[in-house]
């Protein structure tokens, strides 16, 4: 139906794609996005297209989300500046706040805005490349890693990878152009080994990622020879009992890794206690906290407790770890209106109480979006101390250093709420609410005594 209608640059009307759904599909996997309305593919109805047509519309809505993608690319790297040098970008993102407004405005981490920033600036030298993005012929995931694989190089050699690249790549899966990039990259600049290895081992790290029922994945990325000595620890600590252990394999790694860890904070504070001091922040030695309402610390309810740095945990869990004696976990107790118990304090620098409970309270930065454990953040006064502001549990809460940082040097300012909401308001004007993470609330106050009921 559509045939001649695509060379005369006809665009379908609503009514068209009731009548023949699979005719417009098919004209829209196949035209230029951003070239024409899409009102046409919108209304189609996926019920009422046959496979073929279903495949055709899928084509053409992810041709419209490269255009997409790449229209925010271009407003990205303006707003990011444009820089000559994509390596240098990190850097000069992280010394000025753009990151703050596009974090804040689309939901991210300040992690995730940094790096759709860079990836930004990245794209502003690979003109080819963004070119086949906003016609759909290539994904963002396509853009993503030729970036990430030139961002070493001068632009010279950038183009020179990218056009031996490019070639092709519409119809090749993410996996296989990033071993063309590969390749390509080091055919062109070939490293040695060992400045490889350096290279990598500047990026070593270790993440840990909450997961269902209360558990989390652990992932490192750490040099061979260090990996293999911990799996060998691992695997040494898990042969041990064998015989009389119904756990499998794996369970036992899993366990002795743990232990590690636990043994460590405990060596950690023994070490600690003989000379006097322990290694601490903010004057609290290493544990972690579980908070936990009253009621479900004795039984009467089932609510999910929390993990400092994981999140919430089944009730049972939190009932063991609080009842646990070696002192590793810090048991926190809510009461009925859900709050841990206030510590009021009249000096500058509040005491350890006032800090853990702080700490307890807040779990994390209270800047919109972000996650660092507040335990590893700063303790900022509301209103600064030089203006009056006490140092009590209303006019305190944790703030990273870059966010800490941007309170008191940028036009970002922030409201406390009584519900314990933050308001923050951008130099832009935009405001944007940051909420208090709920803790379970203890159900004890209102029950009916139960032991009294039985007596009589």
């Amino acid at each position: 139906m559509f045939d001649t209608l695509v060379s005369t640059a006809y665009a379908p009307t609503v009514l068209d794609a009731e009548r023949a759904p699979d005719d417009v599909a098919a004209w829209a996997a196949s035209v230029t996005p951003g070239s024409t309305p899409t009102r046409s593919l919108a209304v189609l109805d996926p019920h009422r297209l046959s496979e073929t047509g279903r495949v055709d519309a899928l084509i053409a809505w992810e041709k419209l989300l490269a255009w997409t993608h790449a229209q925010q690319l271009k407003l990205l790297a303006v707003m990011a500046g444009r820089s000559v040098q994509a390596a240098a970008s990190f850097d000069a993102i992280d010394k000025n706040w753009v990151r703050e407004d596009v974090a804040t405005a689309l939901r991210l981490s300040g992690a995730a805005a940094t790096d759709r920033l860079c990836l930004a600036r990245a794209a502003t030298r690979m003109a080819a490349t963004m070119a086949m993005l906003e016609r759909g012929e290539i994904t963002h995931q396509h853009v993503r890693a030729l970036a990430e694989a030139l961002v070493a190089f001068d632009d010279d050699t950038a183009t020179s990878i990218e056009s031996c690249v490019l070639p092709g790549a519409g119809s090749q899966s993410i996996a296989t152009f990033r071993r063309r990039v590969n390749r390509a990259v080091m055919a062109a600049a070939p490293t040695t080994t060992e400045q490889q290895h350096r290279q990598a081992m500047a990026e070593r790290r270790v993440a840990i990622r909450p997961a269902e029922g209360g558990m989390s994945e652990l992932w490192a990325l750490l040099p061979a020879d260090g990996a293999m000595a911990l799996k060998a620890v691992l695997d040494a600590r898990a042969v041990r009992g064998a015989a009389n252990d119904d756990r499998t394999a794996d369970q036992r790694r899993a366990d002795a890794l743990v232990r590690l860890g636990v043994d460590a904070l405990d060596a950690d504070t023994l070490v600690g206690a003989s000379c006097g001091k322990l290694p601490s922040r903010h004057g609290l030695r290493p544990a972690v906290s579980v908070t936990v309402a009253m009621s479900t610390l004795l039984g009467l309810d089932e609510q999910p407790a929390e993990l400092d740095g994981h999140g919430p945990i089944p009730a049972a869990l939190a009932r063991r770890l609080a009842a646990d004696p070696t002192g590793t976990w810090r048991r926190l107790v809510t009461d009925e209106l859900g709050r841990l118990i206030d510590y009021g304090r009249a000096s500058y620098r509040p005491p350890a109480a006032l800090a853990e409970h702080v700490i307890a309270r807040d779990r994390t930065c209270r800047f919109p979006n972000y996650k660092r454990q507040a335990r590893t953040c700063e303790l900022d006064h509301r209103i600064a101390w030089q203006s009056g502001g006490r140092t009590s549990e209303t006019n305190l809460h944790a703030l990273c250093p870059r966010h800490h940082h941007l309170k008191h040097e940028t036009g970002w300012t922030c409201r406390a709420s009584p519900d314990g909401s933050i308001t923050w308001t951008s130099p832009t004007g935009h405001r944007y609410r940051e909420p208090p993470d709920p803790y379970a609330v203890d159900t004890t106050t209102g029950r009916p005594n139960e032991a009294a009921t039985d007596t009589q």
